[in-house]
This record gives structure tokens, C-alpha cells and sequence, in this order.
């Protein structure tokens, strides 16, 4: 069974999943993890980057198949001209965007940046990206290139693979974030107690075997959260509860979708809850016997306050109703108080196309109307 509709083994998927969570752990494995997803894609150049608008310059530049000069080059000359950087700072986190959406060939082919740094490298002018972090000022993002001459070939499996594995990239690089490049490897314990938020691993039937520092003080609070005697997580919302072990039973099978972040309600805080796959480079993602993993960690569990609520329960109701990165970007945009007209013109779509998709979201959410989707929604903010 592969990925659906691409034609890649679901082994060569697990171990791509495995890469890009170790890296979330050890920073220094995002390259091996960009020399798999280019293997897995074909003939192409793929750079996690970032930028500052701002002050418009690179953030830094990870890359694979490009040359050592050409990485150069970027850094020192053609950083601040890339013409695909202003678009790219305003699509939404998560969406997969063709590159030719973003600049057409046509202007593309007009400027400094394609002539002398693009084509002089084989001519990879398309391909695609995602954004996995914004702010105000500033993203990261993976940038996909190919070859013109390759679109044809490789743009169904291009873009098949980024929608797959970016929401794994999202969580990996905020699981990277909150450890602040501490090396984890066989002392993950120590950098666990880094991370300012409360964090436990658990294994695949909810057991607690690790808490940090930050996650003792809560647990003795008694504010909603506990370790029963079986030593098993125990939460007063018994909803959160059910969440968390469904995702757990989901990531003991093997990769899919990370889990979306869970609203626990109950304590005197509102929290939401975050899962990240605990995967190790040498075991094996879906081991023949189920029941070696157990007492083995499966899960990392960081539970953090409600900064964005509004967030949080998008979040929620893209894993609810199955939204796709599109779908769940559309909502938001409506919920910041968008329209589908507004939302096609930022994305460089049609109106129809938009509509269509508007009219999935309220399909699979039971409602008929903008507004009651809106309300919907926000019924899921965490409260006290």
C-alpha cells in the first residue's frame, strides 16, 4: 500500500516520516531528510529556507543538489532578489502552491534572478512549495524545483508528496522550536527539561514513562491532569481524554496525519494538547509484534496554554471533518474576516474554483451557511 495515488511504497514512506521527525529532534538530520524527499521525487532541487521581508534577507538556506557555488551565490547576492519570496510570504501556512502560481514563467523568465541563478542550473524554473512557519516578518519554507522539461513527469508526484508530508514537516519544526536546538539522541531526557511547557512520553496505551520538570508541577497541581495507578494519563475532560488515545492507536499503525492539537478544558488554565510521533532512526515505524512497543514511548505529549484560540479550534475542526490544507486555509481566511472572492484573488485562483471548495468545507461540516461555519468553529475555542 503506498501513498493514495502516488505510486511510492508505504516502507519508502515510513522511513521519510521517520526522517522528518528525528530532524524535528536533532537539527542536523533535516538534510539527510531533504537528500530522501529529492530521491523519492525524482530529478530535483529542493531548500528549506527562510526569510525576513522586513529587512529582506535570507534567514538561512538549507539545500540539496545544488551546487556549493550556486548556495553561495544565493546567500551573497541573489537572496534579496528572488522574486518568488514577496509571493510566497503572503500564501497560507500549509498549502501546497505550484511555483507557476506563484510568478508566471513568462515574468519569471524576465528577471536577473531566472537568468542568472535559475537557468544556468539546468533550467529549474518550476516545481513547488510550502510554507511551514509565518509571522508578521518572517517564514520558513520548502522550496521544490525541477526542471521545465520535467514538469510533465514529476508534477503529479511533486505535489502528491509536499501535501503529504507537510503537516509532518509543520509539527516536526514547532517540536524543533520548543526544544531551542538542543541534540536529543540518547539523552533526549535532558533536553526534554529544556522545553518550557509540560511534556510527558507515552507509550501506545497512554502509559506516562517520562515527565519533564514543567510537566511534574502540573501533575501535582491536580488541575485537570493526573497519573492514574496504572500509571496511565488521566484528564477531567474525558472528551480530551478519548481524543488523545484515538491519536495515539492512529500513530502506533504508522504514519498519516499528525494529530490535530486537542482543546482539554477542565483545569483552571484552558490547554491544548499537542502530539508528536516519538519515532527512533533504528526501530521500525509498524514492527511485526504490536506489543514490543509496549512501555516504549510512542508519543510525545506537550501541552501548552491557548495563545490563539480561534487557531486552536480551526485546527480542531480540519481533524473533525477532514479538511484539506485548502479547505482548512479557506476557513480561516473566512474566520479573519475574508471572503471566498478575497480568498481567490490571494491565492491566484478562480472564483469558481474557490466556490467549490467553499461548498466541500460546508458539506463536511453539516452546516449550509458562511456564518453558521463561522460559529461552528468558534464553538470549539477552549474555555474555562
Amino acid at each position: 500500500m503506498g501513498i493514495p495515488l502516488l505510486d511510492i511504497a508505504e516502507d519508502s514512506y515510513g522511513a521519510l516520516v521517520r526522517r522528518v521527525y528525528s530532524a524535528g529532534l536533532d537539527r542536523a538530520k533535516w538534510s539527510e531528510f531533504l537528500a530522501d524527499l529529492s530521491s523519492l521525487i525524482g530529478r530535483s532541487w529542493l531548500a528549506l529556507h527562510g526569510h525576513d521581508m522586513a529587512r529582506n534577507v535570507n534567514l538561512g538556506f538549507l539545500t540539496h543538489n545544488y551546487s556549493p557555488d550556486h548556495h553561495s551565490s544565493y546567500l551573497q547576492h541573489f537572496a534579496d532578489r528572488n522574486p518568488w519570496n514577496a509571493r510566497a510570504a503572503r500564501v497560507p501556512v500549509g498549502a501546497v502552491i505550484h511555483s507557476q502560481i506563484l510568478l508566471e514563467p513568462g515574468v519569471l523568465r524576465r528577471t536577473e534572478f531566472y537568468n542568472d541563478w535559475i537557468r544556468p542550473q539546468e533550467d529549474i524554473g518550476t516545481g513547488a512549495g510550502v510554507t511551514l512557519f509565518r509571522d508578521r516578518e518572517r517564514f520558513l519554507r520548502l522550496s521544490c524545483n525541477i526542471r521545465f522539461r520535467d514538469l510533465e513527469r514529476l508534477e503529479t508526484r511533486l505535489l502528491g508528496l509536499l501535501e503529504a508530508i507537510g503537516p509532518h514537516m509543520q509539527a516536526s519544526f514547532q517540536l524543533s522550536r520548543r526544544l531551542a536546538g538542543a541534540r536529543v539522541g540518547q539523552h533526549y531526557q535532558d533536553a526534554l527539561q529544556l522545553v518550557p511547557e509540560p511534556i510527558l512520553l507515552l507509550d501506545r496505551s497512554g502509559r506516562v514513562g517520562f515527565a519533564n520538570s514543567a510537566a511534574e508541577r502540573l501533575l501535582q497541581s491536580g488541575k485537570g491532569i493526573a497519573i492514574g495507578a496504572d500509571r496511565c494519563l488521566a484528564l477531567a475532560d474525558l472528551s480530551a481524554q478519548r481524543a488523545i488515545e484515538a491519536a495515539l492507536a492512529a500513530m502506533a499503525q504508522g504514519p498519516s496525519r499528525p494529530a490535530a492539537p486537542i482543546a482539554v478544558h477542565g483545569g483552571a488554565t484552558p490547554l491544548v494538547a499537542e502530539l508528536f510521533p516519538f519515532v527512533a532512526e533504528e526501530a521500525p515505524i509498524k514492527p511485526p509484534l504490536l506489543l514490543l512497543l509496549d512501555g516504549l514511548p510512542t508519543a510525545m505529549l506537550l501541552l501548552r496554554r491557548s495563545a490563539s484560540p480561534l487557531r486552536d479550534a480551526l485546527a480542531i475542526a480540519a481533524e473533525r471533518y477532514d479538511w484539506s490544507p485548502t479547505e482548512t486555509a479557506l476557513c480561516g481566511h473566512l474566520m479573519d474576516g475574508g471572503s471566498v472572492r478575497s480568498f481567490s484573488e490571494r491565492r491566484g485562483v478562480s472564483f469558481h474554483t474557490v466556490r467549490n471548495q467553499m461548498r466541500s468545507v460546508l458539506e463536511k461540516a453539516g452546516v449550509q451557511r458562511q456564518s453558521a461555519l463561522v460559529a461552528l468553529v468558534a464553538s470549539l475555542t477552549p474555555r474555562n
